[in-house]
């Protein structure tokens, strides 16, 4: 049995999110102010509408990326580092061959593509037929900021797309139009340095997890069993948490409650994927990304 854990490469934690707006699209807030507001992120980027916005004014943040929401009325991709060239051309036309197009081309580049906010149906959602039909991409949106688990969770879309064979990780992001609506959802990466190209490299692995506010110190593999271990402190270790643990089709593997510093899954090599989900007291989260069971 062969457990592929996307966590072991040495390196450092770091914080980011990689869809969000200003007024250069339909943002309610300038370049200025959203840099301010994301002070002490670690990478970040500014994902307007159908346009890259140039990174032009002084920030605090270490580690900036270009970046650009595709947007046609139908379904949103999110491209991080991608090529200035694709403005040549570019067209936000929802085909399977356009978006394939664009998000070849950002990965080929050594950027990042994301399908955001699959489940919004009220909108700009994404019928699972499409997201299977599209080759190139690195991942979805599992967690949209605006948070409402009618339309901006997507656990249930992502499973459906690793059932399928897919090897894809699941990002987490603010989505941030407006004040209020930021530092709710966020990436936790494994990076070997804080830089584009460490950053970029370690996303492309899936040596992150998402969070709304919780974390994993590790997450590593002894003999044919998983370990996560929590983030700890002396606050942390007193409060309650509820920890599940998922395979194939969503399939509820175990599930684990009460206050605890880390979760065991032993693999029995027929889960297709195993991957975490827990959350804190008072709701805070942490959401692994899959290892892969061969």
């Amino acid at each position: 049995m062969n457990i592929h854990n996307p966590y072991a490469q040495d390196g450092v934690w770091l914080r980011g999110s990689f869809h969000n707006h200003t007024t250069n699209s339909d943002g309610h807030h300038p370049l200025s102010t959203v840099y301010r507001m994301y002070n002490d992120y670690d990478f970040f980027a500014i994902s307007d509408h159908d346009q890259i916005t140039v990174h032009s004014d002084e920030s605090s943040i270490p580690t900036l990326y270009e970046a650009i929401e595709v947007s046609s009325p139908r379904a949103h991709m999110l491209l991080v580092d991608p090529p200035r060239e694709i403005m040549e051309d570019y067209s936000n036309e929802f085909t399977i061959a356009n978006y394939e197009r664009l998000s070849r081309a950002c990965v080929q580049h050594g950027g990042i593509s994301v399908l955001v906010h699959p489940n919004r149906y009220f909108s700009q959602f994404w019928k699972l037929s499409d997201m299977l039909a599209m080759s190139s991409y690195t991942g979805i949106e599992v967690i949209n900021g605006d948070g409402n688990p009618e339309y901006d969770i997507a656990f249930d879309k992502w499973d459906a797309v690793l059932s399928s064979g897919r090897k894809v990780w699941g990002f987490g992001n603010d989505d941030f139009h407006a004040y209020g609506q930021e530092r709710r959802a966020w990436n936790v990466v494994r990076a070997k340095e804080n830089c584009q190209k460490a950053v970029l490299d370690a996303m492309r692995n899936g040596s992150f997890y998402v969070s709304t506010g919780y974390g994993f110190d590790s997450i590593q593999i002894e003999g044919d069993t998983i370990v996560a271990k929590l983030n700890s402190s002396d606050q942390l270790d007193g409060m309650y948490k509820y920890a599940t643990v998922f395979g194939r089709y969503g399939k509820v593997l175990h599930e684990q409650t009460g206050r605890f510093k880390e979760i065991q899954y032993r693999c029995t090599g027929n889960e297709g994927y195993v991957r975490f989900a827990v959350y804190l007291e008072g709701g805070s989260g942490a959401f692994s990304q899959p290892l892969f069971v061969e």
